[in-house]
């Protein structure tokens, strides 16, 4: 069920909608070169092309290290094997077809951590509420790397959770963990750690090892125990992390040299997090705000059912808190508005350090979720995707909360009523935004599937506001489930081919009209452009168009009309003959082309 369910909102749109800007088009071409530089006949490649090879990608003439190599060699692989070996024959569904198959691995992972923490039900549900957030249907869509680098850290987080389970003390009369089948299970769980931690840190460094390290830290201090750090074979982490990552690293400092490489990975870390990279900046809260959005429908209970994990995953000690709070009291009304903040202070870290883990399960939850989230919340730069290894367990307490939910007697009725009515409003202006969104898409793509699904969506959620007056929180989330599936199927088959089509109707509308001459853009530079150019692409100032007349006399322009319309100064030599409008999304704007050819002598 969850596979069906996946592939009903993961296949609209996989095969209609065209290279996205901006990431999207660099990964796909990225791979593109790197499978023409193996499979084209050795005449025709381009040396400037296809010099990196397997090793280094490369996006037209420039190296692309940012990333690294697992995404492309999988986007490789897959293009490979339904091109049959033709790189000229290859589309960008292609290349996507890895992140498909790692949201598929990384739903059904949540579902069997969930079984294994909590019971069947829970496993499901939470698979269920990740499929179909919003942010995971994208990157679905998507070929980039963020999705396998979500399904290797939740099978990573796997493996931890049966390690650090396995060290608990086994409950009062059952049969203690030991003996030889055991301490194999934990070589093999082990051995499995690290192979996804390395597999991660190959598809985009430091995410998947910072995950799992902040968990097991925070396991250890709040379990008051490090020895079981041991049962994970740090040693063998080094190890195959080490022989993993080492050859590529060792590959491409042979070609562009280890200190370029060094900055490159300087830059991509730790600039990242000192500064907001490339103006992507937001204030600390910035991911709490956009999980409510990018985790809708699921995120119906998600902050309520979070205190309650706290609750029953962790409890407070003895000692350290009753000390903390004596302070406390001494120093009331002492030193001013700094010092009972200094003490205020002192309190919470004492109450930090007096907690204990309790519950297993929701302790490992919320070690995994909270000291990486906060990590996030911490960084200069921001994107709304950053914070997906943690939406796995998101699902798995957010699902223990909705069976744990009773609606009479509930806490504080009003807060919880006010909170429902806020989330529904987040569903109607998703709706709403996909009304807007069909109404700009050029012709009206699939009118009728956007009708169906406005319709489906408005009478779900008109019956979840229903369920919200009485509190009935399961019923509201089973209604706005109904209310996202056919929004996203709708939205991805109807509209969004349209939304972001823009740069593949122009390309096509100039490539009509030049047959065999050349095509040249001026005032629109995205990287969808280079994806349609197969990684040669031509962009012309728009002082120097008549010179570009003047050399290619057979060719066309696409000129951007909303950047620039010099063109109309020569009305006796260039010649407007097409037109394409849409939406360019990269810039958040309205745009308008004209397909400009030189006038007949």
């Amino acid at each position: 069920m969850l596979v069906v369910l996946c592939c009903t909102v993961y296949l609209p749109g996989f095969f209609a909608i065209p290279p996205v800007d901006r990431d999207e088009s660099r990964f796909a071409q990225a791979s593109r070169q790197m499978f023409e530089s193996v499979a084209l006949p050795e005449s025709e490649r381009d040396a400037e092309l296809h010099l990196g090879g397997l090793a280094v990608p490369m996006v037209g003439g420039e190296p692309r290290l940012n990333k690294p190599p697992l995404i492309y060699w999988l986007q490789v692989g897959s293009a490979a094997v339904f091109t049959w070996g033709d790189p000229l024959a290859d589309a960008i569904w292609m290349y996507r077809v890895p992140s498909f198959l790692a949201g598929l691995v990384t739903v059904l992972a949540t579902w069997r951590l969930g079984c294994s923490m909590f019971d069947p039900r829970t496993g499901w549900l939470a698979g269920a509420l990740l499929a179909v957030a919003p942010v995971f249907v994208w990157e679905a869509h998507q070929a980039r790397a963020d999705m396998v680098m979500v399904a290797l850290t939740t099978l990573a987080m796997g493996a931890l959770w049966r390690l650090w389970r396995g060290s608990q003390p086994a409950p009062a009369g059952s049969r203690s963990h030991g003996g030889t089948g055991f301490w194999s299970v934990r070589v093999v769980q082990a051995t499995l750690l690290w192979l996804f931690v390395a597999f991660g840190v190959l598809t985009k460094g430091p995410i998947t090892p910072m995950v799992v390290v902040l968990t097991a830290v925070v396991l250890s201090v709040f379990g008051r125990n490090f020895r079981w750090l041991w049962s994970t074979w740090p040693l063998l982490g080094v190890v195959v992390v080490v022989a993993g990552v080492g050859p590529w690293v060792y590959a491409v400092a042979e070609q562009v040299g280890f200190g370029h490489y060094w900055s490159i990975v300087q830059d991509e870390v730790f600039a990242r997090a000192g500064s907001a990279k490339e103006g992507h900046w937001g204030p600390p809260g910035y991911h709490v705000v956009l999980l409510v959005v990018l985790f809708w429908p699921g995120s119906l209970l998600t902050g309520w059912a979070v205190g309650r994990a706290w609750r029953a995953g962790l409890r407070g000690g003895g000692g350290g808190g009753g000390g903390g709070g004596g302070s406390v009291e001494r120093g009331e009304g002492s030193g001013g508005l700094a010092g009972r903040l200094r003490l205020r202070l002192f309190g919470v870290w004492a109450s930090l350090r007096s907690l204990r883990t309790a519950q297993p399960a929701e302790a490992f939850l919320l070690a995994w979720l909270v000291p990486t989230w906060v990590v996030f919340e911490l960084v200069g730069t921001k994107l709304p995707h950053y914070t997906m290894p943690l939406y796995p367990a998101v699902a798995l307490i957010t699902a223990r909360g909705l069976f744990a939910w009773v609606p009479s007697p509930a806490p504080n009725p009003g807060r919880a009523r006010l909170g429902g009515y806020v989330w529904l409003g987040v569903g109607g202006v998703l709706l709403v935004g996909f009304w807007f969104g069909w109404l700009l898409t050029p012709g009206g793509v699939l009118s009728w599937l956007a009708l169906v699904g406005v319709a489906c969506a408005a009478y779900a959620l008109y019956r979840a506001f229903g369920a919200i007056r009485v509190l009935d929180f399961r019923e509201t989330q089973a209604w706005s489930f109904l209310a996202a599936l056919p929004l996203l199927v709708a939205f991805l088959g109807a509209v969004a081919p349209g939304v972001f089509g823009l740069s593949r109707a122009a390309w096509r509308a100039a490539s009509a009209r030049a047959g065999d001459g050349p095509v040249t853009w001026v005032g629109f530079s995205e990287d969808s452009v280079t994806w349609f150019a197969r990684g040669r692409p031509s962009f012309t100032p728009p002082d120097e168009l008549m010179a570009w007349f003047d050399t290619h006399p057979d060719g066309v322009a696409i000129v951007s009309v909303c950047a620039e319309d010099s063109f109309r100064e020569h009305p006796f030599y260039l010649q407007a003959t097409g037109q394409v409008f849409g939406i360019h999304y990269a810039k958040g704007r309205l745009e308008y082309f004209s397909l400009v050819e030189r006038c007949p002598e």
